[in-house]
């Protein structure tokens, strides 16, 4: 087990974890204390044989360790993952993470392992950011939703409100402003301003010029519990894109969030699946709650990554 003592703003879920299996030898758990220990913490894992690892953490830490499992392959096979909630945002384990909640019971399942739950799901690759790193993870947004998303944590999380709250929170005011005040494109303040952003995949253009926002992901639920797509699942990510102006925000909200695979989507939206895709974009990124720039002078690339299990129980 590898537990993030700082997330959930330290909420101490992870220490406590860890101290209900200390006395269990064949349980090996590491503390991280700072990211640069990350990639010794799983040679060693690996060189010890583990096949299943479990992560205390939120969002950021689980997409650093996807990333390292896939980028350098320390593990001759890649271990299963079981995705404990225990950070300030926790979207990509609210879909795939272990389901008990009680440590007690967290505990005993880790001294003995005996998973009947198995999920898999690929990871979605940014291939060419522009620190040229690229990044595994399972949710990336831009527009409105990287804007939305580094509000919430400086704004709510920074100050201890955390997951869904937070969420909410963030939607909330965003949501009441464009219903109750008058779209202002070059009002900075405002998440629901122009972004421009074209969208190619397999070839074909699905977005270009201003637009709201665009998401992709390889989750079958998001934040709230969220399903921002539509149009059926033929390929493993999933993309959305909405246009600026915003729709009627009345009209619109619940069947964007809520509604069916065959939903009538607001005029200029668009959904699709694609095993990659292109972003053309000047803005920020935002990949699992971590933010990064887009290349210089070409589009972002996104491919399908590897297929990681998850123990969900």
């Amino acid at each position: 087990m590898i537990v993030n003592p700082i997330a959930g703003k330290a909420s101490g879920k992870g220490l406590a974890l860890a101290r209900k299996l200390a006395s269990n030898r064949g349980v090996e758990v590491r503390v991280l204390e700072r990211f640069g220990q990350l990639a010794g913490l799983l040679d060693e894992f690996a060189s010890l044989g583990v096949t299943d690892l479990f992560i205390s953490s939120g969002d950021g830490t689980i997409q650093a360790i996807q990333t390292e499992l896939a980028e350098r392959k320390p593990f001759a096979i890649l271990p299963r993952l079981a995705l404990l909630s225990h950070g300030t945002t926790n979207m990509t384990a609210a879909d795939l993470g272990f389901r008990r909640r009680n440590l007690e019971a967290q505990a005993e399942f880790i001294a003995d392992p005996l998973a009947t739950v198995l999920e898999q799901r690929p990871t979605l690759r940014a291939v060419n950011p522009r620190d040229g790193r690229p990044r595994h993870g399972m949710f990336l947004g831009a527009g409105a939703v990287s804007e939305a998303t580094r509000f919430c944590q400086t704004a709510f999380n920074a100050h201890g409100v955390k997951g869904n709250w937070a969420s909410f929170a963030t939607l909330a005011g965003a949501v009441s402003r464009a219903m109750f005040t008058a779209p202002n494109a070059a009002d900075l303040a405002r998440f629901d301003r122009p972004y421009p952003i074209a969208v190619t995949a397999d070839g074909r253009p699905y977005a270009t010029g201003d637009q709201l926002l665009m998401l992709s992901t390889t989750l079958d639920r998001l934040v709230l519990g969220i399903r921002p797509f539509w149009g059926g699942k033929q390929a493993p990510i999933r993309t959305s894109i909405f246009p600026y102006p915003v729709p009627n925000i009345m009209r619109w909200l619940v069947p964007v969030m809520y509604g069916g695979e065959r939903r009538k989507a607001p005029p200029g939206a668009t959904s699709f699946a694609s095993g990659a895709l292109e972003i053309s974009t000047p803005v920020s990124f935002v990949l699992d709650g971590e933010f990064f720039d887009p290349p210089e002078h070409e589009a972002l690339r996104i491919e399908t990554g590897p297929i990681f299990t998850y123990i969900r129980g």
